[in-house]
């Protein structure tokens, strides 16, 4: 005789469940991980990039005046990249807050498949 129609336990529902937004949230944290590591690593290489520039730029109060066209031209590379290396920033620190407003939000949908045993 055939089964009749049967639908798995409850308890295999709550397992499947906390798995599937258990990787979610594990995704997010990756990323906010991620997103973290590159920010601050960049933060670094602006601030030494910054105190390159500083020195390539001289003390003197005429020195821009009499600066060698090749070193103009690096501290203009420098100025580059250090607002390239800003605005970088500043897109990180966005995507930060956002995947951590994401992980609160799915702290609080899923808080009952998110509790720790």
């Amino acid at each position: 005789m055939k089964r009749l129609f049967q639908v798995r336990s409850r308890q295999r529902d709550a397992e499947t469940d906390k798995k599937r937004v258990g990787s979610i949230v594990q995704s997010i944290d990756a990323a906010i991980a991620s997103a973290t590591k590159e920010r601050d690593a960049l933060q670094f290489r602006v601030s030494n990039a910054r105190d390159l520039a500083s020195l390539a730029s001289g003390t003197a109060h005429d020195e821009q005046l009499t600066r060698d066209p090749a070193d103009e031209k690096i501290l203009k590379e420098y100025e580059l990249q250090m607002q390239n290396g800003e605005k970088r920033i500043c897109e990180l620190n966005q995507q930060i807050v956002a995947l951590i407003e994401l992980r609160d939000l799915s702290s609080r949908s899923f808080f009952h498949l998110l509790e720790v045993a």
